[in-house]
């Protein structure tokens, strides 16, 4: 796990960086509902049939007004480029954090299963644009199949779009972390920590302040400024004091994160999208030369195809007598 994960989780393991998530940023008709005084983490590690452990992300169990629980399973996402099959791998993970909750409590078995809210937090550049329903990812299915596909929605929180939107509540620590992950500049990001800090205070944000420590430490400054030996510190004063030291001769090397890597980021999404669309169409006319029409499965299959693929099934062509041949992987 890098440390912008490891950092990342150890923020979203504090109830009150949480419940700030909600607070107005998420809030839904359902948020009256639960007693977020009683918000507990739960253990992330799934183990499945073949013995394989799978590290989770944050599971969070919230006790209902009515005396029931609702599952929170926070998935946070930190690639810069969009996961295609998060949809895939949020229904895995609903499935196995079902499973975990059976073997330790087999009680459930006699009522219904609590209900899940997969949450998944994105803080990459690039405009999210995979599938938020497992539904999306499969094909359509023949008349009287389409009861039987499965169906799971995630909610996508895009942090930059946001950020970038306004209207995020002001004293909300999940509303300082986003901001400061797009940061305007050094001064932004020192106006940012002082007010961390001026909400953190307590001795029960203790922990909170150390997960902070270590994110802005590890993940923020060393992002920012590559090619500066960053001292170590261990509290956000101390940042502060650091950076406005620093101020004169760092602000020139302060990166603009979000604009650097979203150029890159969409002059390689465009390379790789035009590429893979040359490809598509290729192979489309390479089939229908040797098959006849396609079928509008196949079509359907061809368009949700990745690189690798359209490249293998290609070669397929060359051998292939029927069209079900050239599938073959």
């Amino acid at each position: 796990m890098n440390k912008h994960d490891a950092s990342y989780r150890l923020l979203f393991r504090n109830p009150q960086l949480v419940r700030d998530l909600f607070r107005g940023m998420l809030q839904g008709p359902w948020f009256d509902a639960l007693s977020w005084d009683g918000l507990q983490a739960l253990p992330a590690d799934y183990v499945t049939d073949k013995l394989r452990q799978r590290q989770g992300d944050c599971v969070w169990r919230i006790p209902r007004r009515d005396g029931q629980y609702v599952f929170l399973l926070l998935m946070l996402e930190h690639q810069s480029s969009n996961d295609k099959i998060m949809a895939l791998r949020v229904m895995t993970y609903c499935g196995l954090l079902y499973e975990m909750l059976l073997q330790r409590e087999p009680g459930l078995l006699a009522i219904a299963l609590p209900a899940v809210l997969p949450v998944v937090l994105y803080s990459g550049v690039p405009r999210w644009s995979a599938a938020i329903d497992v539904a999306d990812l499969i094909e359509p299915a023949p008349p009287g199949l389409q009861a039987y596909q499965p169906k799971l929605r995630y909610l996508l929180v895009d942090e930059r779009r946001m950020v970038e939107r306004g209207g995020l509540p002001s004293d909300n620590l999940a509303t300082l972390l986003f901001r400061l992950e797009h940061n305007r500049g050094l001064d932004d990001v020192q106006k940012l920590i002082q007010t961390v800090y001026k909400y953190t205070e307590g001795p029960q944000y203790r922990e909170l302040r150390r997960a902070f420590v270590s994110w802005t430490r590890y993940v923020l400054l060393p992002r920012a400024l590559p090619e500066v030996q960053v001292p170590p510190v261990d509290d956000l004063l101390e940042i502060t004091d650091m950076l406005a030291d620093q101020s004169r001769s760092w602000t020139h090397q302060w990166k603009m994160e979000g604009r650097q890597e979203g150029r890159l980021e969409g002059r390689q999404e465009g390379r790789l999208e035009g590429r893979q669309e040359g490809e598509l169409v290729l192979l489309q006319r390479l089939l229908t030369r040797k098959f006849g029409p396609l079928p509008q499965a196949v079509q359907q299959r061809l368009k949700a195809a990745t690189s690798t693929q359209l490249e293998t099934w290609s070669l397929n062509i060359l051998d292939a007598a029927t069209l079900k041949e050239v599938f073959q992987e």
